[in-house]
Formats: C-alpha cells, sequence, structure tokens
C-alpha cells in the first residue's frame, strides 16, 4: 500500500489488542495501517491462532523478538509501536512490589533501547484511574497521586519510557485508559464482565463494600478505535497530543452497573455485598475521566454504557 505505516502490537493477542485489530480490520479509515504483533500467548484471546497477520510468538524482551522487529518492512510510512504488555493486577502490587517494577519498568526500558530506532513512533498504553487518588475528575494534565503500588509504577513507565524514546530518537505518545469493558474479554475479571457472565450461568457475585463505588466505563471497540486513530495521525504526521484520555466521561456505580447487566439479561442477577476493607483501602473510590479529553480521539463516538453491556452480554452468549 502506497503510504501503509508499520504498526506493531507488543501483547497485542490480549483483550485490548485484539479490539485494536478488530478496528484496523474493519474500518477503511485504518486501512494504511499494516499490523503486526508480539506476544508471549500468556493471556491471549480466543481466535487469536486464526488471525493472518505477522507474528512472533514470545516474549517481547527475547531475542527472537528483536530479531523479527529487525526482519519486519517498515513501509513508507515508518514504525509505530502500540505497547499494551505489562503488569496489571492491582491487588498483587503491594505483595509483589518488585514484580511490577520489572515488568512495568525495567522490561519495557530494555525494549525500548533495544527496538526502537530515530523516527519510530511509540505509543504506551497506560492507566487513568490507576495514577489518580479518585477524590477528582481525571485529565490529562493532572498530576501523578496514585493510590497503590501499580499505579505508581505506571507513573513511572510514563516518565522513563518518554525520556527514553526521545533518547532513541523517538516520538512518544501515552495513551490513558478507564476500565474497558466489552468484546475478546474472555479472560477478564473485572466487575462487568465477572457480573455478565454469572448471569448467563445463574451464578452469584460478591459486590465489594457498598457498591456505591464508580468508575468511567469504556466500551473496548471505543477503546481499539481510539488508539487506532492516534496511531493514524501520528503516522500521517498529524498534530497529536503527548498525553491522551480513552474513557466515556461518565462515572456509573457498580450498582447501576448491575440494574444494567440484568436487563441485558432478562433476569435478576444474584448478589452478596461484602466489606473486603483491605481492598477498598488501595482502591479509588471514584474515577471519572475530563468529557473534554475523551472526545479528542473519540469524538461523539462514545458507545453508551448499557449498549456496550448489551454487546458484551451477546459476546459471552454466543
Amino acid at each position: 500500500m502506497k503510504n501503509s505505516s508499520s504498526l506493531v502490537l507488543v501483547g497485542g493477542l490480549g483483550f485490548v489488542g485484539r479490539n485494536i485489530l478488530e478496528a484496523i480490520g474493519t474500518e477503511a479509515g485504518f486501512a494504511d495501517l499494516a499490523p503486526s504483533v508480539i506476544d508471549d500467548l500468556s493471556n491471549p484471546a480466543p481466535g487469536h491462532d486464526a488471525l493472518d497477520l505477522p507474528m512472533h510468538l514470545g516474549g517481547y524482551q527475547s531475542e527472537g523478538a528483536i530479531d523479527f522487529l529487525e526482519g519486519m518492512e517498515a513501509g513508507p510510512a515508518g514504525r509505530t509501536f502500540v505497547f499494551l504488555a505489562g503488569e496489571t493486577r492491582v491487588a498483587e502490587s503491594k505483595d509483589r512490589p518488585l514484580d511490577f517494577i520489572e515488568a512495568n519498568i525495567a522490561d519495557p526500558s530494555r525494549f525500548v533501547m533495544q527496538a526502537v530506532r530515530p523516527g519510530d513512533r511509540f505509543i504506551l498504553v497506560s492507566t487513568a484511574g490507576a495514577l489518580f487518588d479518585g477524590t477528582f475528575e481525571v485529565s490529562v494534565d493532572s498530576p501523578y497521586c496514585p493510590k497503590n503500588f501499580y499505579g505508581a509504577t505506571k507513573a513511572a513507565e510514563e516518565m522513563i519510557l518518554e525520556k527514553l524514546v526521545a533518547l532513541r530518537g523517538g516520538t512518544f505518545r501515552v495513551v490513558r485508559l478507564t476500565n474497558v469493558f466489552g468484546r475478546y474479554s474472555d479472560n477478564k475479571k473485572s466487575a462487568i464482565h465477572a457480573f455478565t457472565r454469572a448471569a448467563i450461568e445463574g451464578r452469584q457475585v460478591f459486590v465489594n463494600g457498598d457498591g456505591g463505588q464508580s468508575r468511567d466505563f469504556i466500551y473496548a471497540g471505543d477503546v481499539g478505535r481510539g488508539i487506532a486513530t492516534l496511531a493514524r495521525k501520528l503516522a500521517a504526521g498529524e498534530e497529536t497530543d503527548p498525553v491522551n484520555m480513552l474513557g466515556s466521561g461518565r462515572s456509573t456505580s457498580l450498582m447501576d452497573v448491575i440494574a444494567a447487566v440484568e436487563k441485558a439479561a432478562g433476569k435478576p442477577l444474584a448478589y452478596e455485598k461484602v466489606p473486603a476493607e483491605d481492598l477498598l483501602a488501595t482502591e479509588p473510590r471514584d474515577v471519572i475521566a475530563n468529557p473534554r479529553d475523551v472526545r479528542v480521539l473519540l469524538g461523539d463516538g462514545v458507545t453508551d454504557l448499557e449498549r456496550g453491556i448489551a454487546e458484551t452480554h451477546a459476546y459471552y452468549a454466543r
């Protein structure tokens, strides 16, 4: 393709990666993006073996991954990395802090120093909620104030990789995600996914605390489209912001999520509230992204929560 740009998804067979690939494969506006994947298959979404893409199936830290990149055609518009790898289990970060430093800071730093060339673009997929303490609406210029160790490692990763990519002669961008849900989430255990599967299977679930804690939930299809949009803009040389936000700009309580799941399932969800004080102490009470920030990449195309949950229900019930 005349203006094709090589798009390397590191960790691209997981939940978010598969939604990026879905957007690229189904929307004509992304036809100039030529995706490839590096993934160690530690958490792949179903159906990855049917994808017809250049792939390295192994750790991104391995020599094989670097050899794979060296053998790739960059395309006339060069290379863009979307970095999705890392440790995300928030509750475990206080018990395994050194593992989180290795997974979210040391390993990505080594990869940048080995893989990034002058002229490359590097998009780090980061987190919105974990970087802040949940006491205010988060925006792209909010100061870091993580409430848990996971968030601290992601804040450090953003700052360190920004400087390392610059040292390598590349362009660095961050995309911060709020709470993502939707298709290709078979391995996810977060609230919407757990509640939806339980509704289908007729199982009981546990709600931590009073259920009044709220999150900014964003449909995974919107995330895929938003990240692909940023990659396309970077490859085309268009102006983009250093830090980007993907969310809905709306905060929804867990009890309202349950109501939406029950509507999609057409039946009540059995649940029990449990105190979970230690767990809740490590998490923000409320998360909401600035609505203006999320429109930069998504415009007015944010999927309504009820529609997104209905799509997620249909995906699991297939």
